[in-house]
């Protein structure tokens, strides 16, 4: 707003005095070293811990990040209190600083001036090093819920590969972990999944195991399902492949139901299971069916699966269609098709009765027709990678994406994040559009650059 009218409006009276009102019973706080807002790189942190915009509030912190950058301002610090007159010219201050060096410079001499002690700034600095040591990279939630993720994964790949001898590795429990991943927000959650996209998988079934985990505790808290019921369905989600490995490893003449206990059995000390989700285990892999029923052998006796076994159902069929293997690539295993995301999506609603129909709907709603981490080709020739759900929750096919090629195929020096829901305004149409997904193979981006952190325009 400070952009847009001038000092003497009167939206700024409220808006400055809560702001005047909140600093000073933070000053009030014993230890209190006052109150830092820096941009690093492209993350925001508060006080040095990283704060990351849930999708749907994604234009208003970028409204921030451009503020700063267009000042060459890498951070502001409050230090001790103040009043709502000083913190208006401070604002006022900041606002009429043109983009070029020295700017901060010349706001500290602003404030020499005038006598203010009580504020800050800092010149801009360059990107997070994620191999720092420092508290602000330690503290970043994106590191606290990678480690999570790789604990997990090598939990599973332990379990999975050892069976009776797992009991005798250092594992984390599972559930604790699991834990820990329900009290994230789900939209880092997802901002994970977006990080692992690229499944090109050693080990697929524990890879699936881990990510299917992350989509069903993230779907589950999209859904404002109870703490406890998400920890539980994402513990079935992580146990789901367990199923396909008994299914490889039946005996001739021997039910793969059988060949899941023997596992479950193996496993009991250092994987425990309730009786849910061992029911999951047992029901995922059937079909939906026209009414969600199933029969139970020998007797034949009519069961309707539990909502638990359907959720991972999707989860669990939109990994494998996903993911493929270095054994599939090598033709150690037989070929099989690799869904893009969209693919599988779009696969999965076409056959109503391979899942329940109600809940793949809620599935694409959620998590968008072009999933997060799906690379795409734009329709101005860009490649680039979907980031998150779009502004608008009603446009399900213009999420925010990373540019990461442009049009005339070059790699960017830093990905570049845009906003498909925009409009031109003078032609009233979008800026900009998804042609088609594309996979990685077809584009020749390196692994490694995924993980650098996109750049706000």
């Amino acid at each position: 707003m400070a952009e847009l009218h001038d000092p003497s409006n009167a939206i700024f009276s409220k808006s400055i005095v809560e702001v005047a009102r909140v600093l000073e019973s933070i000053m009030k706080v014993e230890g209190n070293l006052g109150v830092s807002l820096t941009i690093r790189g492209e993350v925001i942190f508060l006080n040095g811990k990283s704060i990351r915009p849930k999708p749907r509030q994604f234009q208003f912190y970028r409204y921030l990040t451009r503020f700063y950058r267009a000042r060459k301002i890498g951070g502001i610090k409050i230090l001790q209190k103040t009043t709502a007159e000083r913190l208006l010219e401070f604002l006022w201050c900041v606002v009429n600083v043109v983009k070029e060096d020295g700017a901060a410079t010349k706001i500290r001499e602003f404030l020499e001036d005038r006598g203010f002690k009580e504020f800050e700034v800092e010149e801009m600095g360059g990107v997070i090093n994620v191999g720092s040591d420092s508290d602000d990279v330690i503290n970043d939630v994106e590191h606290i819920i990678a480690a999570l993720y790789k604990r997990l994964l090598k939990f599973t790949e332990v379990a999975f590969e050892n069976l009776e001898q797992a009991a005798k590795f250092d594992l984390s429990p599972a559930e604790s972990s699991i834990q820990e991943l329900v009290l994230m927000a789900d939209e880092d959650l997802v901002h994970m999944l977006r990080l692992v996209s690229v499944k090109r998988a050693e080990r697929p079934l524990p890879t699936q195991a881990v990510n299917a985990c992350f989509m069903a505790v993230a779907w589950g808290r999209a859904l404002r399902l109870p703490m406890s019921v998400v920890v539980e369905l994402g513990g079935a989600a992580l146990a789901h492949p367990l199923t396909r490995l008994a299914e490889k490893r039946t005996k001739p003449g021997e039910s793969v139901e059988v060949s899941l206990m023997r596992i479950l059995d193996s496993l009991k000390d250092v994987w425990p299971l309730s009786d849910l989700q061992r029911l999951v285990l047992f029901e995922w892999t059937k079909p939906f069916g026209e009414e969600g029923i199933y029969l139970l052998s020998p007797s034949n006796t009519k069961c309707y699966a539990h909502f638990f076994s359907r959720m991972v159902r999707i989860v669990g069929l939109f990994e494998e269609m996903t993911t493929t293997s270095s054994s599939h690539r090598q033709g150690i295993e037989p070929a099989k098709r690799v869904y893009l995301p969209d693919e599988a999506l779009s696969a999965l609603i076409q056959e109503p009765h391979n899942v329940d129909i109600t809940l793949i709907k809620l599935f694409v709603n959620w998590i968008g027709v072009y999933p997060i981490g799906t690379l795409v080709e734009l329709q101005s020739g860009e490649i680039a990678q979907v980031f998150a759900g779009g502004s608008d929750p009603l446009r399900f096919q213009r999420p925010i994406v990373s540019v990461l090629k442009n049009a005339e195929g070059e790699l960017l020096p830093r990905p570049t994040l845009l906003d498909l829901s925009e409009v031109n305004p003078k032609l009233g149409i979008y800026k900009k559009s998804i042609r088609r997904s594309v996979r990685l193979e077809d584009v020749k981006i390196p692994e490694e650059y995924f993980q650098l952190q996109p750049l706000r325009v």
